[in-house]
């Protein structure tokens, strides 16, 4: 994630466990959930193993913009299948705490030197055709969704996200291509991104928000948008 596990650089270094990207492939008829490092501003293995209940609930959603859930192939990678206009998958690791010793996915109850914790939800959305339905968010988590058909994009077109949490536009998000941030959401939610290459577009959002359930100190959401487009 990134989708989206995407965290954006700015807050890698703060809450490295979610320094991944996460996307959705296609696979022998199906979706295949896939976290590692594909872009080129995190270095590691390409492809990283996630817990089994990582996922949390997959919505395929059709041309009119109706979503309806899907049964998830557990364990890793999950695998998901349907005839799917868009399809998003929701996921978590959980609760995470950092100390002066080391990195923990717990919380940080009766943790003793804690520095930051966190507690990790993720989401990647993958668009496979275009309808105006699909203008608008699907989901009231933190999702990027673009103004406009993407597919009619090219390399070096300029194409318009939106980020949304709740439904609504948010602004002051950071927004990375590849991994790189591109720049941060206006008052209506947008920013633009320029396109760079053709295959797997990786658009990915986070989002940091204080926390008081008395087991982290913020709620870390990020957010991957994937589509594709012909390779050049």
């Amino acid at each position: 994630m990134k989708f989206t596990r995407c965290l954006l650089l700015l807050l890698a270094p703060a809450v490295p466990a979610a320094a991944h990207d996460l996307w959705l492939e296609r696979e022998a008829g199906a979706y295949v959930l896939q976290q590692g490092h594909r872009t080129g501003a995190h270095a590691g293995a390409e492809r990283v193993p996630y817990a089994a209940g990582f996922v949390q609930q997959a919505l395929c959603a059709d041309a009119q913009g109706r979503t309806r859930p899907l049964a998830v192939a557990g364990g890793y990678p999950a695998r998901v299948a349907g005839d799917c206009a868009a399809l998003v998958v929701a996921a978590s690791s959980g609760y995470w705490t950092k100390t002066a010793w080391e990195t923990k996915n717990a919380p940080k109850a009766g943790m003793a030197g804690v520095l930051k914790s966190w507690r990790s939800e993720d989401s990647v959305k993958r668009l496979e055709r275009w309808s105006a339905a699909l203008a608008q968010p699907l989901t009231p988590g933190l999702e990027i969704t673009p103004v406009g058909d993407p597919f009619r994009f090219g390399v070096d077109d300029k194409l318009t996200v939106r980020v949304t949490l709740d439904r609504k536009p948010r602004a002051g998000v950071p927004v990375a291509y590849d991994g790189a941030t591109r720049g941060a959401t206006g008052e209506d939610g947008t920013v633009v991104l320029k396109i760079r290459h053709g295959g797997l577009q990786m658009i990915a959002a986070s989002l940091e928000t204080p926390l008081d359930d008395g087991q982290a100190d913020a709620l870390v959401r990020a957010t991957t948008l994937n589509f594709e487009l012909p390779a050049k």
